[in-house]
């Protein structure tokens, strides 16, 4: 059974290790790939906006999985073919708690992302170092997030930072809130979604549209977001950078993403096979 369809994971895994721009190599596996007919989807922890770049040096796109499965976006017409948002009073009572825990955090609806404009230092004094100057060139500022975010359903919030003795207190206080969604993508991030959000629930469904099984998918992915794609896909692929958990859910191992392990990959598997 030939792949089909390829997802991938962006930080740690397609992108380099500036979490900015892709490997010239995996660029060219990707186009090579997409040119004999083989579908590409980005399936990211990230929203539309943080995604928009990626998409401009691949040059080829046809489906982003955003905010860890909340939602799919068809890239050629700009409709969402698949949502699980989380109620706008859930997120609303979630602001509240991060912000009176002193949480730096952003959150995700309708392909944008938002922070707090008074956050905006906090924010960036937790970012990764080489992608804030990225980050801030997307990202909506509001001087009042529920304001902001009035009357909308979210698709998720990041927290860049929750110390550790903090943890078990903010997880408690947003379980107490509604049904959840709690993954980790970096050693000291929390990420909140709705009840039931996840990259392999999205990858399903999306592949259920367009009838495709297991065995005609290959994924990508480096972290604990990445764990329920991992397990359903056929063709999946930890990368050596990976986290042991990331590495057993994967049916096989990739180079890590600084040595371009996707486009490899997508090399011997799809391009050579």
């Amino acid at each position: 059974m030939s792949i089909k369809l390829i997802a991938m994971d962006m930080d740690g895994t397609l992108l380099g290790g500036d979490h900015v721009l892709i490997p010239p190599r995996n660029i060219a596996a990707l186009r090579a790939a997409s040119d004999r007919g083989v579908k590409l989807a980005l399936a990211s922890g990230r929203t539309w906006s943080l995604l928009t770049d990626a998409y401009d040096q691949l040059g080829r796109l046809d489906y982003a999985l955003v905010a860890n499965g909340a939602a799919v976006r068809d890239v050629a017409t700009g409709r969402t073919v698949y949502s699980r948002a989380m109620a706008n009073a859930q997120a609303v009572a979630i602001i509240e708690l991060l912000h009176a825990q002193g949480i730096p955090f952003e959150v995700y609806c309708d392909g944008q992302n938002y922070v707090r404009a008074r956050d905006r230092a906090l924010v960036r004094e937790h970012n990764m170092v080489e992608y804030s100057d990225f980050f801030e060139t997307r990202t909506v500022f509001a001087e009042d997030l529920p304001e902001a975010l009035a009357g909308r359903d979210v698709e998720k919030f990041n927290c860049f930072w929750v110390p550790v003795e903090q943890r078990e207190e903010v997880e408690a206080g947003v379980r107490a809130l509604g049904p959840v969604e709690i993954v980790t993508s970096f050693e000291l991030n929390m990420e909140f979604a709705a009840g039931g959000v996840s990259k392999g629930a999205a990858l399903q469904a999306l592949c259920a549209k367009r009838d495709l099984g297991p065995g005609e998918v290959m994924a990508f992915g480096d972290a604990g977001n990445d764990l329920e794609m991992l397990s359903w896909a056929g063709w999946s692929f930890a990368m050596e950078n990976g986290t042991d958990e990331a590495k057993a859910a994967a049916r096989y191992l990739a180079p890590a993403n600084v040595d371009a392990g996707v486009g490899r990959m997508v090399e011997k598997y799809v391009l050579e096979a």
